[in-house]
């Protein structure tokens, strides 16, 4: 499920070809899940996917909650 990746003229970085509408449908397909399971499912680093995540929650598309020390994610 991995998509093409692309390489930044300027930044020179890497960068998704994945949709914020990925995130959430992975997000719905797995929930409540964690940085790291939205990370697998997509096939990108879990840091892509924090980013990714915390952009979305802070549009109001998903929640953050801690539950036993890890963070978990929900649509809302």
């Amino acid at each position: 499920m991995s998509p093409e990746r692309r390489r930044d003229q300027d930044s020179g970085r890497y960068g998704s070809e994945y949709s914020s509408n990925q995130y959430l449908e992975a997000v719905r397909r797995l929930e409540p899940t964690t940085t790291g399971e939205v990370a697998e499912e997509l096939e990108c680093h879990r840091n892509t996917a924090r980013r990714n995540l915390e952009k979305l929650a802070e549009r109001g598309e998903l929640e953050q909650s801690k539950r036993s020390g890890a963070f978990l994610w929900q649509t809302i």
